[in-house]
């Protein structure tokens, strides 16, 4: 196979610059003889070796571009679908701080750092385990992240910055290089007087006001220290009943993957409605009751 992008490294080996680029998500040493090779930010700005690429260019053009046509359909086909990074439960309107370290999604990154507006899916993992009780179909439900910052690590690693946008479903999905990619369809809350119009029960400020007294409640018996990291990490609670429900459900202390099950949810009074749900279930057990909580 033709070399294109041509990098030789200071052990004197050549290599294309994308593979180069894939070899060191996995080891800093060099493919064939082993040798340690600088950190990753060092190729990134690396040029290419001017004289091979010449003689490569002159000898064999076609197959040059033919090499170059079919990296460049490669990347392309990688960027049609939506990548997904399988990861944990987020809530459309929050930032979300990562670290990218396995190679895998590290690939991912800059393949999404190439388009017009960085972006991917985030969803949570299966639960593992016989009779778990994972709902069916849950993990098809996600969020999308945009990518605010990016602080490259000289081996490879990043730091990044991104903020939730809305919610998604999987319709097909397949593996790219190690990574889920999918299909999806984008999920939009459906105004109450298409759905709930002859649905009896209480308001949207009277299930935020529910929510908001067990807050109080809840706060009320924890440590001084605890109610300062949640206002640090959650931040006050935000007045559209759309956002509220995400808010309430971070805060709650339940299971993830229950939190998960307002996903698929296109109406803000019903998230609501299973958020006070949730509420419940809290006051009646008697661990809950009794001022047992962990936070």
């Amino acid at each position: 196979m033709l070399l294109y992008n041509p990098v030789t490294t200071p052990c004197q080996h050549t290599f294309c610059a994308k593979c180069l680029h894939r070899s060191l998500d996995h080891s800093n040493l060099c493919p064939l003889c082993r040798d340690a090779l600088p950190g990753f930010s060092f190729f990134e700005d690396h040029p290419p070796n001017q004289t091979l690429q010449t003689l490569l260019l002159t000898a064999f053009p076609e197959m040059y571009a033919e090499r170059g046509n079919a990296i460049d359909a490669e990347e392309r086909d990688a960027r049609l679908d939506t990548p997904i990074f399988v990861c944990m439960l987020i809530f459309p309107g929050h930032p979300t701080a990562l670290h990218f370290f396995e190679p895998r999604y590290r690939l991912m990154l800059r393949r999404c750092l190439e388009q017009e507006v960085p972006s991917f899916g985030m969803i949570m993992p299966a639960r593992q385990g016989a009779g778990s009780g994972l709902v069916q179909g849950q993990t098809d439900y996600g969020t999308m992240l945009e990518v605010r910052s990016v602080q490259m690590l000289a081996d490879g690693r990043s730091m990044v910055e991104t903020w939730s946008t809305y919610r998604f479903r999987i319709l097909e999905r397949g593996t790219l290089d190690g990574y889920t990619v999918g299909r999806i369809e984008r999920i939009d809350d459906v105004p109450d007087d298409l759905t709930l119009t002859t649905v009896p029960g209480p308001t949207n400020e009277e299930l935020m006001e529910i929510c908001t007294s067990f807050l109080l409640q809840l706060r009320r018996g924890t440590a001084p220290w605890v109610v300062q990291r949640l206002n640090n990490v959650y931040g006050q609670p935000p007045t559209d009943p759309a956002a509220f429900s995400y808010w309430v459900a971070l805060v709650l202390p339940i299971d993830e993957y229950e939190k998960a099950k307002l996903l698929p949810i296109r109406n803000a009074r019903l998230r609501l409605q299973l958020v006070v749900h949730w509420i419940e279930q809290l006051n009646n057990n008697w661990w809950f009751a009794s001022g047992c909580v962990i936070i």
